[in-house]
């Protein structure tokens, strides 16, 4: 039998189709996570939830800091990456919420071929929503914290390794515990300590910015978080499928 990806029928995650060829692994992997924003944000529950509480946060330790740009400006690389490190633990049950809710997370098991493809759709749409956020932390943060954005550029370019690094092992450890009663609670004990080093880079990186320090000489973080982002996406894509199993 052959399987698509029906994209009108948003409530399954697969419509199952007999007269059409095969998605290729790639493809399935783009429909997963377009499939997952577009109830994400039809719903906006979530996302909206999640920018609420941490633009609340961010504001509250702006004020615990006190008035003095200095202060800010120091503490800001910091908060950033903790309010982002939050909205990470936030949305990490978003990756496999629908299928539990909805009891399809066995149609994506019995779909033909390898199941490395619904780790790397799930990382997708995680590491989607982390920039989405993660955007709109920024700018807050910069305007709540002085946080200079001259080199926008490079913020970027470190707000997407650190994402990419965050959802990797958020995606692994939701499909892990999504079965599991108490997930919500048991997911941030055991994604925190496995984040570390990625919060630890991203921050030091992103004070040598807010500190005007040459890129050249911060490459040593940017490089290491470069690292740990292949290391976990490999571990986890690997593990990932003998993981479903157990």
């Amino acid at each position: 039998m052959r399987h698509l990806f029906h994209p009108g029928s948003l409530r399954r995650p697969f419509t199952f189709c007999t007269q059409t060829d095969s998605l290729s692994p790639v493809q399935r992997i783009f429909w997963l996570a377009w499939r997952d924003l577009v109830l994400e944000f039809r719903g906006r529950t979530g996302i909206l939830s999640a920018v609420f509480f941490l633009a609340v946060m961010l504001f509250i330790l702006a004020m615990a800091f006190g008035p003095n740009p200095q202060d800010l400006q120091k503490a800001a690389p910091g908060v950033l990456w903790v309010a982002l490190a939050f909205a990470g633990s936030l949305l990490a049950g978003r990756a496999f919420g629908l299928e539990v809710e909805d009891g399809t997370l066995d149609d994506l098991l019995l779909t033909p071929g390898s199941r490395e493809w619904i780790y790397f759709g799930k990382l997708l749409f995680q590491f989607s929503l982390l920039i989405l956020v993660g955007l709109v932390l920024l700018l807050l943060t910069a305007g709540l914290f002085y946080l200079p954005l001259q080199n926008w550029a490079w913020f970027v370019v470190v707000l997407l390794l650190g994402s990419l690094g965050y959802a990797a092992i958020s995606t692994f450890y939701a499909g892990m515990l999504a079965r599991l009663r108490g997930r919500e609670v048991l997911l941030p004990l055991l994604l925190f300590p496995l984040v570390i080093p990625v919060v630890l880079a991203a921050v030091r990186f992103t004070q040598g910015l807010a500190q005007g320090i040459p890129v050249a000489e911060l490459s040593d973080w940017l490089r290491l978080l470069a690292v740990f982002d292949v290391i976990y996406v490999t571990v986890c894509a690997m593990v990932f499928p003998y993981m479903l199993e157990g």
